[in-house]
C-alpha cells in the first residue's frame, strides 16, 4: 500500500534534526526560521544582559550553537538558545569568582558554557536523560519563579533611569525604591511603553514580534528625535561588527574547581527543562526524539558557544512553542535563524548605537515577568496536600533572596525531603466489610479486621529504611486491638517491589507477631522480582510461598480456617 500523501519521512536512526526532509515542509521552515529571528534576535541583547556579558555575545547564541544542535541532536523541533534561568545561574556564579574583573567574568563566562557541554556530552553517553526525573515540575516552576523576580528586580533602575547599587534582591529593591525621586521622567514614560506594547501585542496576537516592534520602533524614535542628546535617554552602543572569534577559555585550576557545582546545576536545569520540552512536541506531533541524543546536541552546542566568545545556551520551552505555531517541520527553521543573524552581526550593529538601555531592561523585564509561574504555583496552593505549593514557593523564595545556586539546591534537597516523608508515611488501609458485605479499604485503627479472625493489610507504599517500623506498628496495633481472637493475617504485598536489610527485619518481626498469637501470616500479590530476597532473608521459610502467586481473594479461600 502507498504511503499517504503527508506521511512523514522515515528517520535512519542517528539522523540529525533536519533530515530527512520533505520539500513541501520548505515555506512553513522558512516562515519559522524568519518568526525565531524576529523573537530571539533583540532577546538575545537581554539575555546577555541577564548573563552579564557584552550585547554582542547574546546574537552569538543565535549562530553557532544552534547550527550545533541541528546537526547533532535528533528533536526535530526543540529550539535552543539564551536562557532566562541558565544566565542567571551563569552570572551569579561567575560573578563571585571574577571579583569585579571584565575580562575575567568574561573568560569564566565562556568557560562555564564549555563545562556544561562537556557533562551535557557526557550525560548523553551515559544516558543519563532520566535524570529530568529528579527535578518535579513543581520545583522547576518555584525555581523559574525565583529567577524570574531576580531578573525582573534588576532590571527596575535601567528602566527608571537611576544607579544600580546592592549585590542580592532585596538590597537593589531598596535601593531602586530610595532613588525614585531621582528617575528619569523620559526613560520611565519610555519603559513603561515599551512594556505596553510586548504585552499588548501579545495580548492582541500572540504571533507578534512584539520585542522586534519595541526595539526598532524605540531605536527609530531614538535617532529621529536624538533622544541621547536631547532627554538625556542613555544608548546600548554600537555593537563590534563581525562573526563570533573562536578560542578556547582557560582559567585557573582554583576557578575551574569552583565552577563545577555551577556546571552540574545547569546541567540539571537542562535536562530538566529541554528533555521535557523536546519530549512534550515530539509525542504532540508524533516526531522520534531520542532524548538522549539530544542532551549530546546541546551539550555540543555549549561548548562551540564557550568556544564561540558566548555563555550557556539551552532548551526554549517559548521559543519552541512559537516556532511550533509558524508551521516548523524540523531543525531548517533554525539554520533560517542562523543565517538571518550573520548579515546582522556583519552590516547591522552600528543601529544598536541608536538602542535605549530602558528599552532592553524593559525587554529584559518582560521575559522575567513570563518567567514566573503564578498560576502553577496558584494551582498547587488549591491541592488537598500542600508539600509541592511549600516546596515550589520556598525554592521561589530562596532563589529570589539568596540566589540561584543556593535555591536549587535547596529545592533538590527539598523535594528528596518532601517524597522521604511521604514515603514514609503510608496510608496503610485494613480491609473491611461494609453493611452490604462489600469491601473497601479503611486507615488502620485498632478494632479493625476483615472477617472475623481475619485482617487483609495492605501497606500501601514500597517498603524500605525509612518506613520500615511503620510496618511493624501498624501489625502491632491491628493485633493487640483484635475484637476477636486472630487466626489469619494476609499482607497484600502488591507494593512490595524490593526489600533491604531494615526492612526485612521489620517483616520479620511482624510475623513472628502474628504467629505468637497462633494465627498464621500470608503474603499474597507478591511482585515475582522481590521473590529471591524474600528467600534470602528467610521470609519464606517463615510464611510458605503459597499465597505469593495469588491475590486476596483466593488466599482467603484457601487459608481462612472453617468454623
Amino acid at each position: 500500500m502507498a504511503a499517504p500523501v503527508h506521511a512523514r519521512p522515515a528517520a535512519p536512526r542517528f539522523a540529525p534534526g533536519v533530515l530527512p526532509y520533505d520539500r513541501r515542509w520548505l515555506a512553513r521552515d522558512l516562515v519559522a526560521g524568519a518568526t525565531l529571528a524576529a523573537l530571539a534576535i533583540p532577546e538575545g541583547l537581554g539575555y546577555a544582559k541577564i548573563a552579564g556579558m557584552p550585547p554582542e555575545t547574546g546574537l552569538y547564541t543565535c549562530l553557532l550553537p544552534v547550527l550545533a544542535f541541528a546537526l547533532f541532536a535528533s528533536s526535530r523541533r526543540l529550539v535552543i538558545g539564551a536562557d532566562s534561568a541558565t544566565a542567571a545561574i551563569s552570572a551569579s556564579a561567575v560573578g563571585l569568582l571574577a571579583a569585579g574583573n571584565p575580562e575575567t567574568f568574561f573568560a569564566l563566562s565562556c568557560l562555564l558554557a564549555v563545562m556544561s557541554g562537556g557533562l551535557l556530552i557526557a550525560a548523553g553517553w551515559l544516558r543519563l536523560g532520566f535524570l529530568s526525573d529528579f527535578m518535579s515540575r513543581s520545583v522547576l516552576a518555584g525555581f523559574l519563579t525565583g529567577v524570574g523576580i531576580q531578573i525582573a528586580v534588576g532590571q527596575l533602575h535601567g528602566m527608571l533611569g537611576v544607579p544600580a547599587s546592592g549585590d542580592t534582591t532585596w538590597q537593589k529593591f531598596v535601593s531602586t525604591l530610595q532613588q525614585l525621586p531621582e528617575a528619569s521622567v523620559s526613560q520611565t514614560v519610555l519603559s513603561a511603553s515599551v512594556i505596553a506594547v510586548i504585552l499588548g501585542l501579545g495580548r492582541i496576537s500572540p504571533k507578534a514580534p512584539g520585542p522586534l516592534i519595541a526595539v526598532v520602533g524605540s531605536m527609530v524614535l531614538a535617532a529621529a528625535l536624538d533622544w541621547e542628546g536631547r532627554r538625556d535617554v542613555e544608548m546600548v552602543g554600537a555593537l563590534p561588527a563581525g562573526l563570533p572569534s573562536l578560542q578556547v577559555p582557560t582559567a585557573s585550576v582554583a576557578d575551574v574547581l569552583a565552577l563545577v557545582p555551577t556546571a552540574l546545576i545547569i546541567l540539571l536545569v537542562c535536562v530538566a527543562q529541554s528533555v521535557s520540552t523536546a519530549s512534550a512536541f515530539a509525542i504532540q506531533h508524533d516526531d522520534r526524539h531520542e532524548p538522549n541524543r539530544d542532551l549530546v546536541g546541546l551539550g555540543v552546542a555549549n561548548v562551540v558557544n564557550g568556544i564561540g566568545s558566548s555563555f550557556v545556551v539551552n532548551g526554549s520551552p517559548t521559543k519552541t512553542a512559537i516556532s511550533d505555531k509558524s508551521g516548523t517541520q524540523s531543525q531548517l527553521a533554525m539554520v533560517v535563524l542562523a543565517l538571518i543573524t550573520v548579515p546582522v552581526l556583519l552590516f547591522l550593529t552600528d543601529l544598536f548605537d541608536y538602542l535605549p538601555e530602558a528599552t532592553l531592561a524593559s525587554v529584559v523585564f518582560v521575559i522575567a515577568i513570563h518567567l514566573m509561574k503564578v498560576d502553577t504555583l496558584r494551582m498547587l496552593s488549591r491541592l488537598p496536600s500542600r508539600g509541592e505549593f511549600w516546596v515550589a514557593a520556598s525554592t521561589a523564595a530562596f532563589v529570589a533572596l539568596v540566589g540561584v545556586g543556593g535555591g536549587i539546591l535547596w529545592a533538590i534537597v527539598a523535594s528528596i525531603v518532601l517524597n522521604l516523608a511521604s514515603a514514609s508515611h503510608p496510608r496503610n488501609v485494613v480491609a473491611v466489610l461494609d453493611e452490604r458485605g462489600e469491601p473497601h479499604e479503611v486507615p488502620v485503627a485498632p478494632a479493625l479486621q476483615t472477617l472475623p479472625g481475619v485482617i487483609v493489610y495492605r501497606f500501601a507504599a514500597n517498603l524500605f529504611y525509612a518506613n520500615a517500623a511503620r510496618l511493624v506498628e501498624d501489625v502491632r496495633v491491628l493485633v493487640q486491638g483484635a475484637p476477636q481472637p486472630l487466626r489469619l493475617f494476609v499482607l497484600d504485598g502488591s507494593e512490595l517491589h524490593r526489600l533491604d536489610w531494615t526492612s526485612a527485619e521489620a517483616l520479620r518481626k511482624a510475623v513472628q507477631m502474628v504467629q505468637e498469637t497462633g494465627a498464621s501470616f500470608r503474603i499474597a500479590r507478591v511482585p515475582e522480582e522481590v521473590w529471591p530476597l524474600l528467600d534470602h532473608f528467610g521470609i519464606t521459610a517463615l510464611v510458605g510461598e503459597e499465597t505469593y502467586r495469588l491475590n486476596v481473594r483466593q488466599a482467603l479461600a484457601r487459608f481462612v480456617p472453617e468454623d
